[in-house]
């Protein structure tokens, strides 16, 4: 009886070990992704700060700017994307929705520049209402990523 009685408890606390280092393994993979996807929309954010601090100065180049954008889209439809897509696999929901806002405020930024520098000829900085405007967008994503990653650190700390 007595050893029937200990392999029954040593059986429930090995089940609770590998329960607990189950959820160890899922926050640290959330973690992962979240920290990646928050990477990866920051050098977005930057290249789309440069962009838009270069287009607000005298005498830019202006294909090197249509450069620099295209660049950035690039990296909002390549690794930006694949970040969010491990971010949309480990969840939760909310998440993934504020991941999704967060990468669609940067979409309308990169949209938003190119907008203004379509058919542009000159190198004349921006006028005030256009560096407004795309700061705008840029405050927008700043806002969609601190929240992201109020809500991230909430999700890894349960």
């Amino acid at each position: 009886m007595g050893t029937t009685l200990a392999a029954i408890i040593a059986g429930i606390a090995g089940q609770r070990q590998v329960r607990a280092e189950h959820r160890h393994w899922r926050r640290q993979l959330r973690r992962d992704a979240y920290a990646a996807f928050t990477v990866k929309a920051d050098e977005v954010y930057e290249a789309l700060r440069g962009v838009e601090a270069e287009l607000a100065r005298p005498g830019h180049d202006l294909d090197g700017l249509r450069g620099a954008l295209d660049k950035t889209r690039r990296l909002v439809r390549g690794d930006l994307a694949d970040a969010q897509t491990a971010v949309e696999l480990e969840g939760p929901e909310e998440l993934t929705r504020m991941a999704g806002e967060l990468t669609k405020s940067l979409s309308a930024c990169v949209a938003a520049i190119q907008a203004r520098i379509i058919g542009r000829e000159g190198s004349d900085a921006l006028g005030a209402n256009e560096s407004h405007r795309i700061r705008s967008f840029l405050n927008h994503a700043s806002n969609k990523r601190e929240q992201f990653v109020r809500h991230a650190r909430k999700a890894i700390d349960v």
